[in-house]
C-alpha cells in the first residue's frame, strides 16, 4: 500500500470574514506535531502582524492538536485577511523513518503538503515552527524563481563542505529547509515527494541530517539560493550574534526561545513581543526535561547570576545523568 492512502485522516478549517471566495495572496504551510504548536502560534502572529495587507492561508499538516491550541489557532481568524485548513496525518505512515528526542516524526509532514496541495495552489512557503517573522514577505514572493523548483538559503550548519562531499552533491551548495518556497507544479512533475520516501526507506541510516538531507539530494540544481535575510539562522547559545537590519525570518535553531533555559538572552525579548500579542500569551515556558536540558538551565542561572538556582539545577542534571547510567 502506498504510503499516502488514507494518510490524511480529516481536514478542517476555519477563516476571517474578509478572505472568503477572495483571491489567496500567500499559501503558507506548516508541518508539526503537538509539540510545536506554541511555536508555530507565534509565528503566525508574526507574520500575520507584519503582512496585514495580504490575504493569507496557512496550511497546517499534523498528526495531532491539543484542544486549547485549536482554540487558539480559530482565534486569529479575527484578523479576517487570514485562513487557516488543518490536515490530520495519520502517524503510523512514517513509524519506519527515522527520528531523535530532537526530531520527530513531524520533520517528514513537509513531504505530504505538495501532494495535497497540488491543483490547488502554485506557490507555497513551507516554514518551520521556530520562525519568527519580522517584517513584509513581499520580496520573497515576489522573487524570480529561475525555472527552479525552491527557493532556500546556504545553510550554516558546520561540516557543511564534508557534509557536500559526503552526499556527492554537483552544485557544490547545501540549503536549510526551515524556509522553502516551492514551486509545487514543478515539485509534483519531478516526483520529488516519493523519491525523498524511497531513499528513507531504503537508506534510511545513509541520511544524517533525514528529511533535509535528501531534500537536498533531489534538489542539487533546482534550488535559487536567495538572501539569508529570509531564513536568518540564529543559535540562542551564542550572545554576541548581532541581528543584521535588513532580516525578515528569524529561525531559531537549537534552543528555543519560548524555553526556561534561553530566557537570559537580548533576544527572546524580541520574540516575547509578539508571543505576548497571540493567543498563547498566558502559555508557561517549556521546563527542563532530559539531562542537556538541565544542564542549559544550571548555565542559564549562572548567566543571570541566580547562583542557588544554577547550582539546584546542576544537582538535578547529575542526578539525571546518573539514573541513565545505572539503567544503561
Amino acid at each position: 500500500m502506498d504510503i499516502f492512502d488514507n494518510i490524511i485522516t480529516r481536514m478542517e478549517s476555519f477563516s476571517g470574514d474578509e478572505i472568503k471566495n477572495k483571491k489567496i495572496d500567500i499559501h503558507i504551510a506548516f508541518g508539526i506535531d503537538a509539540n510545536f504548536a506554541r511555536g508555530m502560534g507565534v509565528c503566525i502572529t508574526s507574520i500575520i502582524l507584519n503582512n496585514l495587507d495580504k490575504k493569507i492561508e496557512f496550511h497546517i499538516f499534523t498528526d495531532q492538536l491539543h484542544v486549547v491550541d485549536l482554540e487558539k489557532l480559530k482565534q486569529l481568524t479575527t484578523y479576517k485577511n487570514i485562513s487557516i485548513k488543518i490536515y490530520y496525518i495519520d502517524a503510523n505512515g512514517f513509524k519506519a523513518f527515522p527520528i531523535t528526542i530532537a526530531w520527530s516524526q513531524a520533520i517528514y509532514y513537509r513531504f505530504i503538503m505538495a501532494k495535497f496541495l497540488c491543483d490547488k495552489v502554485d506557490k507555497v512557503l513551507y516554514l518551520d515552527a521556530d520562525i519568527l517573522c519580522i517584517g513584509s514577505l513581499d520580496g520573497l514572493i515576489q522573487e524570480d524563481m529561475q525555472g527552479n523548483i525552491i527557493l532556500a538559503i546556504e545553510d550554516q550548519v558546520g561540516g557543511l563542505q564534508e557534509r557536500i562531499t559526503y552526499l556527492s552533491m554537483q552544485s557544490k551548495q547545501y540549503f536549510n529547509s526551515g524556509v522553502m518556497y516551492i514551486d509545487i507544479n514543478r515539485w509534483n512533475k519531478e516526483k520529488i515527494t516519493d523519491k525523498a520516501i524511497d531513499l528513507l526507506r531504503k537508506y534510511p541510516e545513509r541520511y544524517k541530517s533525514f528529511d533535509q538531507d535528501v531534500l537536498n539530494v533531489l534538489l542539487d540544481g533546482k534550488t535559487n539560493f536567495i538572501d539569508r535575510k529570509w531564513n536568518y539562522i540564529y543559535n540562542l547559545g551564542y550572545m554576541e550574534q548581532v541581528l543584521p537590519g535588513n532580516v525578515n525570518l528569524i529561525h531559531f535553531t537549537g534552543d528555543k526561545p519560548w524555553q526556561q533555559w534561553t530566557q537570559h538572552h537580548f533576544m527572546v525579548k524580541c520574540y516575547e513581543a509578539y508571543s505576548l500579542k497571540s493567543p498563547w500569551n498566558s502559555v508557561p515556558l517549556t521546563v527542563p526535561f532530559h539531562y542537556k536540558e538541565k544542564r542549559r538551565m544550571a548555565k542559564s542561572c549562572k548567566k543571570n547570576g541566580e547562583y542557588l538556582q544554577a547550582f539546584i539545577w546542576f544537582v538535578k542534571y547529575i542526578y539525571t545523568r546518573i539514573q541513565i547510567k545505572c539503567k544503561e
